[in-house]
C-alpha cells in the first residue's frame, strides 16, 4: 500500500512539475496577451471566493498556490479541482 505524498511547499505555495508547467503556460498567455472575457474572469473569481481553498487574506488558492487575481484572467488557466466548468476554448466554439 502506498501512502499519499504530500506536496512540498515554498512560502505556502505547492511546488511540483505541474507548478512549473502552469507557470510556463501563464507566461505564454501574458506574453501573447491571451486573456479571457471579463464575464469569464468574474465567474472564475466568484467560484474561487466560494471555495474552501480560498485564502481571503492573500487572494490565493491554497490548493495550487496561485494568485487568483491573475490566474482567473488567463486563457490557459485551469482550476486544479475542476470547479471552473468548461474550458474557455469550449465557450468560444
Amino acid at each position: 500500500m502506498r501512502l499519499p505524498r504530500s506536496k512540498p511547499k515554498i512560502m505556502g505555495v505547492p511546488v511540483s512539475i505541474d507548478t512549473a508547467k502552469d507557470l510556463a503556460r501563464a507566461t505564454r498567455d501574458v506574453f501573447k496577451r491571451r486573456f479571457v472575457p471579463e464575464e469569464v474572469k468574474q465567474l472564475r473569481m466568484s467560484t474561487c471566493q466560494g471555495c474552501e481553498h480560498w485564502d481571503k487574506r492573500s487572494h490565493r488558492c491554497t490548493e495550487c498556490g496561485c494568485q487568483m487575481k491573475v490566474k482567473t484572467t488567463l486563457t490557459s488557466s485551469r482550476c486544479p479541482l475542476n470547479k471552473w466548468g468548461p474550458h474557455i476554448e469550449d465557450i468560444r466554439e
